[in-house]
């Protein structure tokens, strides 16, 4: 069961996660093991238990002092950076009325929270050493790399603990891993095919990830990549259109309005206030929305939208470059500011029309129009001639 429960927790995990940029692993450092940015990592220590026959989670619990155990180990191994790591322990145990050190561990950033890393180290400290001074046997080795560890990268170590009791046992985490499927809009009769075709797939990836040498992690980017294979099967429509994103209020114009892309508007003499830039707003805000939506849903991966992006770039490279010449060729004259507006302005005004480019099965000219403003804002293509040299990344 324990097994198990890793691979669907991790799955559960990834799923529930928008970053592509984290991996996945089982049974390497740590039962669940999630790889970011910049070497960061998460360690999830699981602990499954029959809800009939489970104790309550208390501060002396084996299931805590055995996962300290190891995480001291790998500190003290060097194995792991504890700056860069953050240590869960999930488990399934409720927790005892007693149990100080779940407030004390709690989960960063909750709302009404008590979490008191200091509190947890004396606290933790007194428990070792009542442990170490009283015990023989194997609750007296859970504790000896704790103490053992210099007190720095101890304070560290506890400082990036996380306690979780009372956390899904494994048929309410697939319950949920179907529910998050859901959102991909599989028809209700193949949500349960949806779910263990994609179970299925993870487990193979998994096991053949621990055979190699390397252990490699799943990455965000492939499990969204088999999801839209499957999807494919089950979905009616695979990307819907929204009816509730259809115009920005006073405040989000507002912020949209500080955006680069309307600075590159502006740059070719289109005024805020003008209707050039108010149907610009309007497209960024509907082609952003729809997109967030539609990754978030896990109908379109991040390679899907750069293949659009790609096509619409061609299409705004052949129209900028037919008025690179004249461009050139106006360099020196009078006025030349208001000739180089102008042909920013019959740039701009053939890259926005009359592209063929095709969002997996949707064709709209507000989601083309608005995802060329949103590659303005990075920037990666602009309309004034010099655009390269007038604007930096949006930040």
């Amino acid at each position: 069961m324990g097994y198990v429960y890793q691979c669907e927790y991790a799955l559960f995990r990834a799923l529930d996660t928008d970053d592509p940029a984290e991996g996945f692993m089982v049974e390497t450092f740590d039962d669940v093991v999630v790889g970011g940015k910049d070497d960061a990592f998460e360690l999830l220590q699981l602990k499954h238990h029959d809800p009939a026959k489970a104790k309550a989670f208390t501060d002396k619990s084996a299931d805590l002092w055995k996962t300290i155990r190891i995480w001291s180990s790998l500190v003290g191994d060097d194995a792991v950076d504890p700056s860069k790591t953050s240590f869960f322990l999930l488990t399934t145990a409720q927790s005892s009325s007693s149990a100080m050190l779940v407030d004390y561990l709690a989960p960063k950033g909750i709302a009404g929270g008590t979490r008191h890393v200091k509190a947890a180290k004396g606290l933790l400290m007194q428990i070792a050493k009542e442990i170490e001074a009283g015990t023989t046997g194997s609750m007296k080795k859970n504790v000896e790399p704790f103490l053992a560890l210099p007190e720095a990268a101890r304070d560290v170590l506890i400082g990036n603990m996380t306690i979780v009791p009372g956390v899904a046992v494994i048929e309410s985490l697939r319950q949920k891993i179907v529910k998050r499927l859901s959102l991909t809009g599989a028809t209700t009769g193949n949500l349960e095919r949806l779910a263990q075709s994609l179970v299925g797939w993870w487990y193979w990836v998994l096991i053949e990830r621990l055979r190699t040498k390397e252990k490699v992690p799943i990455s965000k980017e492939l499990l969204q990549e088999k999801i839209t294979d499957l999807v494919s099967q089950y979905v009616v429509s695979s990307l819907p259109i929204f009816e509730d994103i259809t115009d920005p209020d006073a405040d989000q114009k507002a912020r949209l309005l500080q955006r680069l892309f309307v600075r590159q508007l502006m740059a070719i003499g289109h005024a805020p206030d003008k209707t050039a830039v108010a149907g610009a707003l309007l497209d960024v805000y509907k082609a952003d929305g729809h997109i967030k939506r539609w990754i978030e849903s896990l109908r379109l991966q991040p390679k899907e939208l750069q293949e659009f992006k790609d096509q619409l770039y061609g299409h705004w490279a052949a129209k900028f470059g037919a008025i690179e010449p004249d461009a050139d060729a106006c360099l020196g004259r009078d006025g030349v500011e208001f000739e180089l507006e102008k042909l920013g302005r019959t740039a701009l005004s053939g890259s926005l029309s009359g592209s063929q480019a095709k969002l997996k099965d949707v064709e709209l000219d507000y989601l083309r129009r608005g995802v060329l403003h949103l590659m303005a804002n990075e920037p990666v293509i602009g309309w004034h001639p010099h655009w390269t040299a007038k604007f930096k990344p949006d930040e």
